[in-house]
């Protein structure tokens, strides 16, 4: 997908593509023309990231690594501790400690304007550039940490995302097709297979999963009706109460992510996500939320507004508590 840009930001609102070339305080107007009051502003993809993610702001700020200590417990089987009156050996538990770890990257940007500019935008009458700027600058953080959640820094390997953690076990065989346009058969087989999938990969330990995360594109054929027996009921709702049921949680969740479809994410594979949202399971750390300088000028004309932040990636604690499904077939 092609992006037009101005200094390094996507312009694009649901309109579409914005021509730059008419961005600016000039445009040609005659005496019939009239100015709106009303100022549009860009609009992008946001989602909130604690719907999908558990996230902690403030742990672990101004510190160079994000270090999380997992206890593994050692002993052998319970039948070793079987002992009689004559016995002289007796069997033994152990306990290790190992750990994970995800850098912290600290992060600054500043917005700059000058007199001039705030001259020539009250000509136009209805914008405030320094207001603009500001927005910008916290909207470039806040997609940052966006795309960051999901899919990791790019150009970092060592911070990874939601969908994007090599520790995380990846199934391709259940999913072959988009789940929406499955016939009744191959619907069925799916919803048999998906708990079945992650109750082996996680060793049938631990709590149920309680969230699956969908690309966004697949999601929205999910109204389609479940089947030709039951028409009343949507794909989604059919699947949402097999879960609720199976894993004895009303409260489980199918999540849209757009970030999941092939397009958008390093895998280029439309990846489906099984998953315990819980925080001893997985979280996103940011140190340091953005925080904004006061705006200063050395010479009294031209001025800048720093900000600044820490953050780091979505470190997995129970990966298997985790399940990739990436469809292996295009359609």
């Amino acid at each position: 997908m092609s992006r037009l840009t101005v200094k390094g930001l996507p312009l694009f609102n649901s309109s579409g593509d914005i021509d730059v070339a008419a961005s600016g305080f000039k445009y040609l107007i005659d005496s019939m023309s009239f100015i709106r009051a009303q100022v549009i502003k860009q609009i992008f993809y946001e989602v909130s990231v604690e719907d999908y993610i558990p996230v902690d702001v403030g742990e672990a700020a101004w510190k160079s690594e994000v270090v999380q200590n997992l206890e593994f417990y050692e002993g052998g089987s319970f039948a070793e501790g079987v002992t009689n009156s004559g016995g002289s050996r007796t069997a033994t538990v152990d306990t290790a400690l190992s750990q994970i770890r995800m850098p912290v990257r600290t992060w600054k940007k500043k917005a700059t304007w000058n007199i001039a500019q705030i001259a020539e935008a009250a000509n136009v009458g209805n914008w405030d550039p320094v207001e603009a700027k500001l927005r910008s600058l916290k909207k470039n953080w806040d997609l940052g940490i966006q795309e960051l959640a999901f899919i990791g820094l790019p150009g970092d390997t060592t911070l990874t995302g939601f969908l994007t953690n090599a520790s995380v076990n990846i199934n391709t065989t259940l999913i072959n097709n988009d789940i929406s346009g499955l016939s009744d058969a191959n619907f069925q087989t799916f919803v048999k297979g998906l708990l079945t999938a992650y109750y082996a990969n996680s060793n049938y330990t631990r709590d149920n999963p309680d969230t699956l995360v969908m690309p966004t594109a697949d999601y929205l054929g999910m109204a389609s009706a479940a089947s030709a027996t039951y028409p009343n009921i949507s794909k989604l709702e059919y699947l949402e109460n097999a879960l609720k049921k199976m894993t004895r949680n009303d409260g489980f969740r199918i999540l849209p992510l757009t970030y999941a479809q092939s397009t958008l994410n390093p895998a280029v594979k439309n990846r489906y996500v099984l998953y315990r949202n819980d925080p001893e399971t997985l979280k996103l750390t940011i140190p340091v939320d953005i925080t904004m300088n006061q705006a200063y000028t050395l010479n009294g004309f031209d001025f800048e507004q720093l900000a600044y932040g820490q953050f780091s990636g979505v470190m997995v604690n129970r990966p298997r508590e985790v399940l990739y499904f990436d469809k292996t077939a295009t359609t």
